[in-house]
């Protein structure tokens, strides 16, 4: 699984990207928070460990649902039985093709980070 969690550490140089299709942006929130979704199988599970809000969550899974032919994520309402989230094939699809996309970027990028870290002198 690819490094999507917020770049922490200031003295390690990180890479992330955003991708821009006609539909919306896919990066490493939301991905992250569609992952999450799929662990905790709740979108305000997902968001408490983002450290997001829940407004912030539904807004981002409604991007996510509007982005494609399918929606990403499958909710249920709350209530006596409870809600949930779970990941539509559709979004297991997403975050298979991210993470295909972001090992492939990672690999060509290592050496040119490496390169670049010791041309700003901090390697």
């Amino acid at each position: 699984m690819p490094d999507t969690e917020p770049h922490t550490d200031p003295l390690r140089p990180a890479l992330w990207f955003r991708v821009l299709l006609p539909g919306g942006a896919l990066g490493p929130g939301k991905i992250t928070l569609l992952r999450l979704i799929g662990e905790t199988g709740s979108v305000s599970a997902a968001a408490r460990r983002l450290g997001m809000s829940h407004a912030r969550s539904v807004k981002l899974v409604a991007e996510l649902n509007a982005m494609g032919a399918e929606p990403m994520v499958a909710t249920r309402a709350g209530g006596e039985a409870g809600g949930g989230a779970t990941l539509t094939q559709g979004g297991r699809r997403v975050l298979d093709a991210y993470d295909a996309l972001d090992d492939t970027v990672r690999a060509a990028a290592t050496p040119l980070v490496a390169r670049l870290t010791d041309a700003v002198g901090r390697g």
